[in-house]
């Protein structure tokens, strides 16, 4: 009977311990992945502002800023880049011209 008793309680610990092992593991791979979610975004926003930077800059040749422009416009940018972009285009079209 004692045999028994200590049995389930040895049991029910392992159990324990088990479940609670199982629990932190969860919860750290939540934070982890939270925190590659977020690394994500800033990833992201960083190429974004590379993309911008690259499409403003005066001094990057004009076929490059182009490239930069069909890009960030395929992540889904716009606003005044996508308006430099368009002027960029009409400027390339303009040299091809002459």
């Amino acid at each position: 009977m004692v045999d028994s008793v200590i049995l389930v309680a040895s049991v029910l610990t392992a159990l324990g311990v088990i479940i609670t092992t199982a629990f932190k593991i969860y919860k750290f791979i939540r934070k982890w992945e939270m925190w590659v979610d977020e690394q994500s975004e800033h990833n992201f926003d960083n190429y974004m502002s590379i993309l911008q930077l690259k499409i403003m800059a005066p001094y990057m040749p004009l076929s490059e800023r182009i490239k930069a422009g069909d890009k960030y416009i395929a992540l889904g940018g716009n606003g005044e880049i996508k308006r430099k972009h368009s002027l960029l285009i009409r400027l390339s079209e303009e040299k091809e011209e002459d």
